[in-house]
């Protein structure tokens, strides 16, 4: 990759923004686009330039990394990115978590338009891709990655190679399924301590030192004690995932009975908060006891 170049992000919502922020932060110009158009005010008043576009970012970059919400959105900006001027033909790292008959779909399509093609998907929130903690799941081929190493690194410090295309979607979809249901957990335990009259962030150290000790008691312990659901993930997307999670497993004959409990509880969160607060919000639906299995 020239050092020089810009590099492109398309979809600017939580992690799309996360990502433009570290690759400013590390000296690179940025050309964003978004069909959202505060979103891209927001990039320019961050020192990224805005596009009108996804075809005036493939003019200007070299490599693009698509962030945006689920796999039709990728396939209708490799559509666009076919379409513009000039015949270039750019990079694409995708960090859109899809279902992996859909990721290889989409990474068939950059083949036949001639895109060079990785699939990178993030296991981590927005915050946690912002200060570079967050694990990049990446598959390929060989010279893919390579090319895209350079953009990865700043991305993402922690990567984990997964194999061929498709196989990052199935790890991280197998992870999100962990994660779910230990941020179900965590909300259960803490709404359990609160009426047992424990002092909620004296039980949340606790919880921290014990054997129940996960990662999610960090990202969203707090978040929970406050009720702050301010968003650093989507419980709309939590909600995706767990659809694509249950889709995957019912095409295997395999139930997956606290996916879908949890999934209850989700849409129960939504109703209650609204699709843009964060997956802490989860806690709501245990403390207003409207969902009832």
């Amino acid at each position: 990759m020239n050092a020089d170049a810009p590099v492109g992000v398309i979809g600017l919502g939580l992690m799309g923004t996360a990502v433009a922020a570290r690759l400013i932060e590390a000296g690179h110009q940025v050309v964003g686009f978004d069909v959202d158009r505060s979103r891209c005010d927001a990039l320019a008043a961050m020192e990224g330039n805005s596009a009108g576009s996804v075809r005036a970012v493939a003019k200007r970059c070299p490599t693009i990394v698509i962030a945006v919400y689920n796999a039709a959105q990728v396939e209708t900006v490799l559509d666009q990115l076919e379409q513009a001027d000039g015949g270039l033909r750019p990079l694409i790292i995708c960090t859109t978590t899809c279902a992996p008959d859909e990721i290889i779909a989409i990474a068939a399509h950059a083949a036949r338009a001639g895109f060079g093609f990785v699939e990178a998907p993030v296991s981590g929130t927005s915050a946690e891709a912002r200060e570079g903690s967050a694990t990049a799941l990446v598959a390929g081929e060989a010279h893919a990655i390579e090319a895209a190493t350079p953009v990865l690194t700043i991305l993402c410090p922690k990567r984990l190679p997964v194999g061929h295309i498709g196989d990052a979607s199935r790890t991280k979809l197998a992870i999100n399924l962990i994660l779910q249901i230990n941020r179900t957990a965590l909300a259960e335990g803490i709404a359990f301590a609160e009426r047992l009259g424990l002092d909620p962030p004296a039980f949340l150290e606790a919880a921290r030192q014990s054997a129940a000790y996960s990662s999610v008691m960090n990202t969203k312990g707090a978040k929970m004690l406050k009720r702050d659901f301010t968003p650093q993930s989507h419980i709309a997307q939590s909600v995706k995932d767990s659809e694509l999670i249950l889709r995957e497993a019912k095409a295997r004959d395999l139930h997956l009975p606290m996916t879908s409990v949890q999934m209850a509880l989700l849409r129960a969160a939504i109703a209650l908060e609204g699709p843009d607060s964060d997956s802490a919000a989860i806690i709501a639906a245990i403390d207003r006891a409207r969902v009832k299995l």
